[in-house]
């Protein structure tokens, strides 16, 4: 038994041995082994970079032994570089294989284009070609996680000309429906922040024809700038644009469109006008110019000239506040239909008035005067709020307002305020004037009163009786007097 267990012993021994020998004697170099028919070397297989940066590695692949037949490359991926993108390159050209004879090498280039939101980490990944490999590294010092990405572009006609109001819409994930959508402004650019990922960008401009770009790649941090985007113009085309699709009016006023036109086409075109979708008893007609009194049908413009019309619409009289949307419609030579949607924002008015009776009152020195003030809400679809009177009065005057606030005065509705005013007690005989501001949430105003103090009836009695005294006195004096 003690015998078998030491030829086992022996036995195991020599295995270990000859094991250490065959790796002594084939140490493992650059991924491969010196047995591999092909070798590949590296001078710098570690770079450091941020995500979303491209590199390249400059590789030598060496036939050492093995026949000339096409062996494919290849890059084994294991930690996190699914959305990075691998190519193959000499002289800027992509390839995926190579061939050469036994005793040749070829320096190729690998390019490595990262994705912005990798996670700072130290990353490997090893190249192939037939029995041969390499392990090389990118350590990842910032990441752009989280960051959007910018899409940048310039929109032009044949001409060079900036085109203003493109809609350029981003699809990804082969959805029909624009995970965005972006307008070019007056000098054609066109800039969007957008999430990581491959999108297809769609341009479309009326008057022009649409423009398709696949495969944009979005990075985060990073600025995708597709550069100059050229539309090509239709035989027929218009291009409209309205100063203010959107209008607020007061009830009882009619809201006006402004519309410039341009024939973007690259004939000359009769273009008619109509609108849609208008409320019960509304009516829109289009003018040439604003002041006049006829309605425009059609209008013809020369392919490259501009031209301004006028839509004016006139609601009817029983209009309510609120906000009404409708369609202007433009038609073109080849039937073409340009909709615009346009906004009516209706509002109520409110016209605060205030008024009294009558305007001069006369009251004895001593007296207090009650004033009744009408307050009046003339206005349509709008209640004033907050009603309070305000009265300037000379200096001494004591003024109190009965009720001191109104909290509401529907349209149509009149509230009456009592003013009961005070002169001082020692105020000369003569006439006053005091204000009276009405002050509410949407507007004030104010009015005048005159106020005619007079003396009390008693001291004019009291004067008369003192004339009698005095003419009594002289008479009496004259008489007795008078016969010496």
């Amino acid at each position: 038994m003690k015998q078998n267990n030491r030829i086992k012993r022996f036995f195991v021994f020599n295995i270990l041995i000859l094991l250490v020998l065959g790796i002594v004697a084939n140490p493992v170099t650059g991924g491969g082994s010196e047995s591999s028919n092909i070798k590949i070397s590296c001078k710098y297989p570690g770079m450091i970079i941020e995500a979303g940066e491209t590199v390249k590695f400059d590789l030598v692949i060496e036939n050492s032994g093995g026949n000339n037949y096409p062996k494919k490359l290849r890059v084994d991926t294991f930690k996190g570089e699914d959305d990075w993108e691998f190519r193959f390159l000499t002289d800027d050209r992509e390839i995926d294989r190579i061939a050469f004879l036994q005793g040749e090498s070829e320096t190729i280039q690998l390019e490595v284009k990262t994705a912005g939101d990798t996670p700072v980490d130290t990353y490997q990944f090893r190249v192939c070609v037939d029995d041969g490999s390499l392990w090389l590294y990118l350590v990842i010092e910032k990441t752009h996680a989280g960051e959007d990405g910018v899409l940048k572009m310039e929109v032009v006609n044949e001409q060079g000309e900036n085109i203003k109001g493109a809609m350029v819409s981003a699809f990804r994930d082969k959805s029909t429906t624009a995970y965005t959508k972006v307008f070019s402004t007056a000098d054609g650019q066109v800039r969007t922040e957008l999430d990581q990922g491959e999108y297809i960008l769609l341009i479309e401009k009326n008057g022009y024809l649409c423009r398709e770009i696949d495969n944009v790649n979005i990075q985060s941090g990073y600025t995708a700038d597709i550069g100059t985007v050229m539309l090509e113009r239709k035989n027929f085309g218009l291009d409209i644009d309205v100063k203010s699709p959107v209008v607020t009016s007061l009830i009882g006023q009619k809201p006006l469109y402004e519309m410039k036109l341009m024939n973007v086409g690259k004939s000359d075109d009769v273009f008619v006008f109509s609108s849609k979708n208008m409320s019960e008893g509304w009516y829109g007609r289009y003018k040439e110019i604003l002041d006049s009194k006829s309605e425009l049908s059609e209008v013809f413009i020369k392919a490259g000239d501009e031209k301004t019309v006028f839509l004016e619409i006139i609601p009817p009289y029983s209009i309510t506040k609120g906000d009404y949307i409708f369609e202007s419609v433009i038609r073109s030579s080849d039937d073409l239909e340009y909709v615009t949607e346009l906004k009516a924002t209706i509002k109520g008015s409110s016209d605060l008035q205030v008024f009294s009776e009558k305007y001069l009152y006369e009251i004895t020195k001593g007296d207090s005067v009650e004033i009744p003030v009408k307050v009046l809400n003339n206005g349509n679809g709008v209640a004033l709020t907050n009603i309070k009177l305000e009265v300037s009065a000379p200096e001494g005057w004591k003024v109190t307002t009965l009720p001191e606030t109104i909290p509401v005065i529907a349209p149509g509705e009149r509230k009456t305020v009592s003013l009961r005013v005070v002169p001082p007690s020692n105020i000369a005989a003569s006439e006053y004037k005091i204000t009276a501001k009405v002050i509410s949430d949407q507007e004030e105003v104010s009015d005048s009163l005159r106020i005619v103090v007079n003396e009390s009836s008693i001291i004019g009695i009291l004067g008369i009786m003192l004339m009698f005294v005095v003419a009594g006195g002289v008479y009496y004096m004259y008489r007795k007097y008078e016969r010496r």
